[in-house]
Order: C-alpha cells, then sequence, then structure tokens
C-alpha cells in the first residue's frame, strides 16, 4: 500500500514533504474513502434489491425511505468529512513545503493564516514557483474550485439558502456555477450533493498539485 522507499514510510504526520510522504498522506485518505465507500454501496445494494423484492406498497416505501436516507445523510457525511480533511491535508503539506523552501535559500516564512491563496502567493513571491506551469496550473483551478465548494460546506453544510445569509451573493453565484460546470456535482433543492466521483477527482488533484509544488 505504501512504498517502503520512503525515509520513514509509516511517518504519516511529522515528516517533510518529500514527493514519496505527499503520495503516501493522500493513499492514506484515498484508501479509506474507498472502503467506507465500498461499505456504503454494497448497503445501498442491498436496499435496492429489497425495493424489488418487496410485495406490498408499505415494505416498497419503507425501504425507499431508508434508500433516500442512505443516500442523502449516510453517504453525504463521509465523502464531505473526506473531502474536510483533504482540504487540511492540502494546507498542512502546502506551508510545510513553504517553509522546506524558504529555508533552503535562507528566506523567512512567517504567515498568520495557512490559507492556500497567501500559500501560492508566497510560494510565487519568495519561491519564484510558477503557477501558471500547465503542470500546476490545471491542478490549481480545480483546487481553487473545490476550496469555494468546501466553504459552502463548513458554513451552510451546503446549503445554499443558508450559506446567503453568511456571505455575498456574488461567492454564492460563484459557488452555483461551479456546480453547473462540474459534472460530479449536483444540486438537491438547495443543497450540494457529492459524487464519489468528485472526491477520486480531488484526492488525485490535492497530490498531484502538491507533488508539481514540490518539484518545481
Amino acid at each position: 500500500m505504501f512504498s517502503l522507499k520512503a525515509i520513514n514510510p509509516y511517518d504519516f504526520l511529522d515528516h517533510s514533504p518529500a514527493s514519496q510522504t505527499i503520495i503516501n498522506r493522500t493513499n492514506v485518505i484515498r484508501n479509506h474513502f474507498e472502503f467506507s465507500e465500498k461499505l456504503h454501496q454494497n448497503e445501498r445494494q442491498l436496499l435496492l434489491e429489497r425495493i424489488e423484492d418487496a410485495t406490498h406498497k408499505d415494505e416498497r416505501e419503507h425501504y425507499e425511505g431508508d434508500l433516500h436516507y442512505h443516500e442523502h445523510f449516510f453517504e453525504r457525511v463521509h465523502r464531505v468529512a473526506t473531502l474536510l480533511i483533504l482540504y487540511s491535508l492540502l494546507e498542512n503539506i502546502m506551508a510545510k513545503i513553504c517553509k522546506v523552501k524558504a529555508d533552503e535559500i535562507n528566506v523567512e516564512f512567517q504567515l498568520e493564516k495557512n490559507n492556500i491563496i497567501k500559500l501560492k502567493e508566497f510560494l510565487k513571491k519568495e519561491i519564484n514557483i510558477n503557477f501558471s506551469d500547465s503542470k500546476i496550473e490545471k491542478h490549481w483551478v480545480v483546487v481553487t474550485n473545490f476550496n469555494k465548494i468546501r466553504k459552502a460546506l463548513v458554513h451552510s453544510e451546503g446549503d445554499l439558502k443558508q450559506y446567503r445569509q453568511t456571505t455575498t451573493q456574488t461567492k454564492v453565484d460563484e459557488v452555483v456555477r461551479i456546480v453547473k460546470g462540474t459534472p460530479e456535482l449536483s444540486m438537491y433543492s438547495n443543497t450540494i450533493l457529492i459524487s464519489s466521483e468528485y472526491v477520486d477527482l480531488n484526492i488525485n488533484t490535492v497530490e498531484n498539485l502538491l507533488l508539481a509544488i514540490q518539484k518545481n
């Protein structure tokens, strides 16, 4: 599952942001997500079979209610939770990359907040990393959209009607634009729905972005 070529392949919490460590860290999230997703999909399939086999209307409606609850709560909770820990990993490793690269050229690295926009600006200005490079830019576009979706999830559980109470209409409109332009996202009433493909997309993107920055 993890490479034994890393300096310490089992040290996931306090290791320098080497390429293999980045891969190991994202693999922890990827493997956990895939395992949980498989469990949920098995449960979903079982409910579909019970709906198909139901001989009475009340029995079928009961299982249909369970399926709705499963799809909109159980699956949603673990997908959203995966995205939030993934974003936390992104910020943490980006900050570690900044610190390592700054030390290499004797530049002070000190930010009040480790958000990805400020970290990007530090890497561009102080480390001269080119975020217009195609190997970085394509991943950065996905990550910035991910960040906007994440904010809606954090501040209102993805309920855009509620999100309007805590942010500007412009930001809400931007989230709506991203959802409409992302096949892996959809809306149920006012709430953002997350597919497993969207989680996979962002795990892969975060890993590739961090590796591209680290190697640059």
